[in-house]
């Protein structure tokens, strides 16, 4: 039976393992941390993500510990006044899901092992490190840190941005890191009594934010707030009660430090790696490409490398004169999308929310009414911005292709 090795059991690590045991695959997951991760940053699915796990047969546990976001909101800060909302139920007839999903990334792998558990016990296996890899022609020899050496037909690295199997692979991780860092405030404040969306963008100049309701361990939820800090060499200690103060100011005058339960800062970037194979072994997810959250496409792009390669890898073993070629598509699909649509789509949703002249602002103001005023432009932007449309575009290639 062919044998594959994930690496990374959050929720591009889980779908693909998920994926492959579906197609009658074997599969070993591993983790190096004694639990799953409950790293909580990405929270949204998108629709057509929605429809990749109800595939896997995780969907609908999936969406039950979910929010439901039908709209997302564009705000101007300085007049408090909404811009623009944007209705996924244009996608009606689209999707099966017209609407986002908002649910902690921890949940949608927590599923997914569930669902791996009672497919196949003993597939995961925490606390079990990959320390080195070597590969031949016919396969890879994967050393685990319990001690064991695993033979494998493929490897796959879904093992974040710092991803050790890209760094062992020497494939280069183009792109660039932004001087400022985001800033994560968290906190049980409603934001629905001044008319915010499950999802909103608002847009400043300096003090820009993305704020998001996740529903944490149920009703109320939590709302995260995401805005941008200096640089780490800026001598402003951006998590200081002054700084959080300064961010909150002229969002919610009603918000204290009280009401802030958790704050955490990071760098943000926007790579792609220089291929996605080589050889037998592949990258997935972060381990591919990073870029910002704004837009909520991180986790989604991640899910649909995983089900696209699972895909190839299940043809591949059906027809293996053919391998090559389709493993040749999957570096050449998913860079195709993680350039053209993550990375374009996150870079532009950031400059928007910080348009800094008076002219640029005018210029987002009028772009967000004019494209939500006009039905066939709005539902071309909600598509783009879920990710269907360059999933359609490949959709059309593959039909094209000899």
């Amino acid at each position: 039976m062919t044998h594959i090795v994930v690496i990374g059991a959050g929720p591009v690590g889980t779908s693909l393992a998920l994926a492959l045991l579906r197609a009658g695959l074997d599969v070993t997951l591993c983790e190096q941390a004694e639990s799953l991760p409950a790293d909580p940053r990405a929270a949204t699915l998108q629709p057509p993500t929605l429809e990749m796990l109800d595939a896997l047969g995780s969907g609908a546990a999936i969406r039950a510990k979910g929010l439901k976001a039908p709209v997302f909101q564009f705000r101007d800060r300085a007049t408090d006044s909404i811009i623009a909302e944007f209705d996924y139920g244009l996608l009606e007839g689209e999707t099966p899901h017209p609407f986002a999903l908002q649910c902690e990334q921890f949940k949608v792998a927590d599923t997914n092992a569930e669902a791996i558990e009672a497919l196949r016990p003993g597939t995961l296996r925490l606390g079990t490190a990959v320390t080195g890899f070597a590969q031949d022609g016919d396969g890879v020899d994967v050393t685990l840190s319990t001690g064991e050496t695993l033979r494998a037909d493929y490897l796959v690295g879904c093992d974040g941005g710092r991803s050790a199997t890209r760094k062992g692979l020497g494939i280069a991780f183009e792109g660039f890191t932004y001087e400022e860092r985001f800033l994560v405030l968290t906190t049980p404040h409603d934001f629905f009594a001044r008319d915010f969306r499950v999802r909103n963008y608002v847009l400043d100049p300096s003090q820009w934010c993305a704020l998001f309701k996740v529903p944490h361990d149920g009703p109320p939820g939590l709302w995260r707030i995401v805005f941008p800090a200096p640089a780490a060499d800026s001598g402003t200690d951006a998590l200081s009660d002054a700084y959080v103060s300064a961010q909150m100011v002229g969002l919610e005058p009603a918000l204290g430090l009280a009401d802030i339960i958790h704050r955490n800062i990071y760098a943000v970037n926007q790579r792609v790696a220089a291929a996605f194979r080589k050889g037998r072994v592949f990258l997935a997810g972060d381990a591919a490409h990073v870029n910002n959250p704004l837009g909520g496409l991180g986790m989604n792009s991640g899910i649909h490398d995983a089900v696209n390669l699972a895909d190839k890898i299940t043809r591949a073993v059906a027809d293996p004169g053919k391998a090559e070629t389709l493993f040749d598509a999957y570096d050449a699909e998913r860079r195709q999308i993680a350039k053209d649509y993550v990375q374009a789509q996150t870079i532009q949703n950031k400059k928007r929310l910080e348009a800094r002249t008076p002219e640029q602002q005018a210029a987002a103001r009028t772009e967000l009414q004019g494209t939500c005023a006009d039905p066939a432009r709005h539902k071309a932007w909600v598509m783009n911005a879920s990710l269907l449309t360059g999933l359609r575009q490949l959709e059309d290639q593959g039909r094209k292709a000899p």
